[in-house]
């Protein structure tokens, strides 16, 4: 009578897969509920940890999973890869994130003048109750950001306000960010101003960002704010958010402007 052995398989392995799997959709729940407003910022945090921690669950799962495969010849090399590879893909967002964290100043408020930062109007009445308070930045604060972004400065453009105002937005409404309100300077000595609410790329937590343009001189002076709605750190968003938007108004306005 001829003895088969039964091949072992590692339930490592298996389990490496399922939680690396599992953790897709349980941040693709928090994306799309704290987008669609079902999920408040501080339960989508909670959401969000969960994700990466079955994420990084299914990791360690599958670096054990490699130990008893190549100790006892156990099959299912090819599980605890893919459980491996799919783990690290979704853990990509954390580790990107905490690099910033490092990187960036601790930092929620940028603004191109912040000795006078414009002031919110709209957007004070677009803040849920969990959102932080809008306040002006500390001498502290301002001395980190000159730091960090010395280019985060106004803006002038040797046209008047009407032109700048209708340029930025237009750029504005092309970036699809939410108009919370808008005051067009009709005059060429009026003042204009526009606020618009902003959403991180996956999960969408909010930016409130307002823009002030006002005459100066022969021309036209104009600064940004960029806010963020929730957490202690922008991981750079807000300084990125300015600084990509005075490249499409520089090229909106022929690439005449001067710091």
């Amino acid at each position: 009578m001829t003895v088969r052995l039964r091949e072992r398989t590692s339930a490592l392995a298996h389990w490496s897969v399922r939680l690396s799997l599992v953790s897709v959709p349980v941040l693709i729940i928090a994306a799309i509920g704290h987008r669609s407003g079902l999920l408040a910022a501080t339960p989508t945090y909670a959401v969000m940890a969960l994700g990466f921690s079955l994420a990084a669950l299914g990791v360690i799962a599958a670096i054990a999973a490699f130990e008893g495969i190549w100790r006892d010849g156990r099959k299912g090399l090819g599980q605890a890869i893919r459980g491996l590879l799919i783990g690290f893909l979704v853990l990509s967002l954390p580790i990107a994130g905490a690099w910033k964290l490092v990187t960036y100043p601790r930092l929620t408020d940028i603004s191109t003048d912040i000795d006078n930062p414009p002031a919110y109007v709209f957007a004070l009445a677009d803040r849920p109750e969990d959102s932080r308070p809008v306040v002006d930045p500390t001498p502290e604060e301002g001395d980190l950001q000159r730091e960090a972004y010395p280019d985060i400065v106004p803006r002038h453009y040797p046209v008047g306000p009407g032109r700048v105002f209708d340029d930025a937005s237009a750029i504005v409404a092309g970036r699809g960010w939410t108009l919370l309100g808008a005051k067009r300077p009709e005059e060429p000595d009026e003042t204009g101003r526009i606020e618009a609410m902003a959403l991180s790329p996956i999960f969408g937590f909010r930016q409130a960002i307002v823009i002030r343009i006002e005459p100066d001189g022969e021309g036209t002076l104009v600064d940004m704010r960029a806010t963020a709605r929730n957490g202690d750190h922008d991981l750079g968003a807000n300084a990125e958010r300015i600084r990509s938007f005075f490249v499409d108004l520089d090229a909106s306005l022929q690439g005449i402007s001067e710091e």
